[in-house]
């Protein structure tokens, strides 16, 4: 399989003929390249009789067999849907045109939402070209990027938008301000909808292809790429409104069904140069998301071609593949360009780093910890006299420091009195020092005040420095 960024002989002719004109602007207002209807393969539409396809669990596993070579799995979970019995997951709806086989071939709208400080959907403020519009009462930014065009108001954390392609500006902002945020399904007031579209199909995420929390959500990452694939059980329909935010105007052959490949515009999955499959197979809508440079995109092929139907078996052995290894510095969120280290301790994988802090004035050290993926954070460590230990407790689990030269051991017994051998890398800030790290289960808060003790020793078993925490 190969990306297929690229119009159609007939679309690209009929591109420069309108130019040729002098139609340029026309289309510029339209905000995207226009119906290719009856171009390429026939995606599943997104009409039906009922508005809402929910993402549910998967009835069977699916596994990835074999992970492609220079590949790590780094994430793997399978899970029901978040929030238990009578939870309603906020949806997004996408609007097109109910005469077209192919909803995708045609103009498209979709209204929905995003939230979360570290990552939002759409373009961010301060974009190229964008340009302030009033939505009665309310401030919103209209923002052209690549075949479509967002209208977008941004809140604290959150941000709501109506996007289309193939649908001019004027129409966007009507809609815009005739669309319904507060319910957990975003729509639009009849009145707003842009002639000739309907609503088709209404799902979750509201803000890219992903499964968030639903089916099964797998992360691997390799050399300068990093992959997620999703997979949920669902109506073919919603490979639809997965497929909105894929850039693929005409469909694309994927595992023998057609769905849609190519960049990724502005989805809460992925960054700026995201590249992603969508498509419906056997019950199941499946996507796959690449960042990473574009001669990448053959390792983005085969985690499509090697996924399949596994047994509770095999999906227990690639969770056991992440759940036992102990971080890498590729998949780490703590840097690893100085003294790093990391384990397992039960359900907890746990990362360490420690490195001299190059802007401080006083000449501290600035450490990052990680209990993957539950919780992490970071502080500062004044550096001790060479030969003694450097140590660091945090409330979640995870202890380390520097040890002086010369160590070749380091023991941590905690408030219980059980003691176990703290990591040790190779390096550390200061000639012949070296950082250490292990987790402490039931590790109480800085504020009760539980002591451990952490004791280097040399390799001879001579005790070198021990301080309690």
């Amino acid at each position: 399989m190969t990306s297929v960024n690229r119009l159609p002989a007939a679309l690209l002719a009929a591109v420069v003929a309108m130019s040729a004109a002098g139609c340029a602007d026309a289309e510029a207002e339209a905000g995207a390249p226009g119906s290719v209807a009856g171009e390429g393969p026939t995606r599943p539409a997104a009409g039906g009789e009922d508005l809402v396809v929910d993402a549910l669990p998967l009835e069977a596993p699916v596994v990835l067999d074999p992970v492609p070579e220079g590949l790590l799995l780094t994430g793997l979970s399978s899970g029901p849907p978040p929030g238990g019995d009578g939870f309603e997951p906020a949806r997004a709806t996408l609007y097109g045109d109910p005469e077209l086989a192919d909803t995708l071939d045609g103009p498209v709208l979709l209204v929905g939402t995003t939230s979360g400080s570290a990552s939002l959907a759409g373009p961010q403020e301060g974009s190229a070209g964008e340009r302030e519009v009033d939505l009665g009462g309310r401030t919103g930014r209209v923002v052209r990027d690549s075949d479509r065009t967002w209208v977008l108001i941004d809140g604290n954390d959150y941000r709501e938008f109506v996007v289309g392609r193939g649908i001019g500006e004027d129409e966007l902002i009507t809609a815009a301000r005739g669309a319904d945020f507060a319910s957990p399904t975003a729509t639009l007031a009849e009145d707003a909808v842009p002639a000739g579209l309907e609503p088709l199909v209404a799902g979750s995420p509201q803000d890219g292809p992903y499964s968030s929390g639903v089916g099964l959500s797998m992360s691997l990452q390799g050399d300068q790429t990093w992959i997620s694939v999703s997979a949920v059980r669902a109506d073919p329909r919603l490979a639809a409104l997965w497929g909105f935010w894929v850039e693929d105007a005409t469909g694309t052959e994927l595992r023998g069904s057609v769905g849609s490949a190519g960049n990724l515009q502005d989805a809460n999955v992925g960054g700026s140069e995201a590249r992603g499959r969508v498509w419906a197979e056997d019950g199941t809508v499946f996507s796959v998301v690449m960042d990473g440079p574009e001669d990448a995109d053959e390792v983005l092929d085969q985690v499509v071609a090697n996924l399949r139907a596994g047994t509770p078996a095999e999906a227990e052995e690639l969770d056991r593949q992440v759940r036992e290894r102990p971080p890498t510095a590729i998949e780490s969120p703590c840097p690893a360009d100085g003294g790093f280290v990391s384990g397992v301790e039960g359900a907890s994988r746990w990362v360490f780093s420690l490195q001299p802090n190059t802007v401080s004035s006083t000449g501290e050290w600035s450490a990052c910890y990680f209990d993957i993926p539950n919780s992490g954070g970071g502080g500062s460590v004044l550096p001790p006299p060479l030969g003694e230990l450097a140590l660091s407790g945090f409330g979640s689990g995870v202890v380390g420091g520097v040890a002086p030269p010369g160590t070749a051991r380091v023991t941590v017994t905690d408030a219980g009195g059980v003691t176990r051998d703290a990591v040790l890398a190779d390096d550390g800030p200061r000639p012949g020092e070296r950082v250490w790290g292990t987790y402490i289960p039931l590790f109480p808060p800085p504020t009760s005040g539980a002591p451990f003790t952490v004791t280097a020793y040399d390799a001879a078993g001579v005790v070198l420095d021990s301080k309690v925490g």
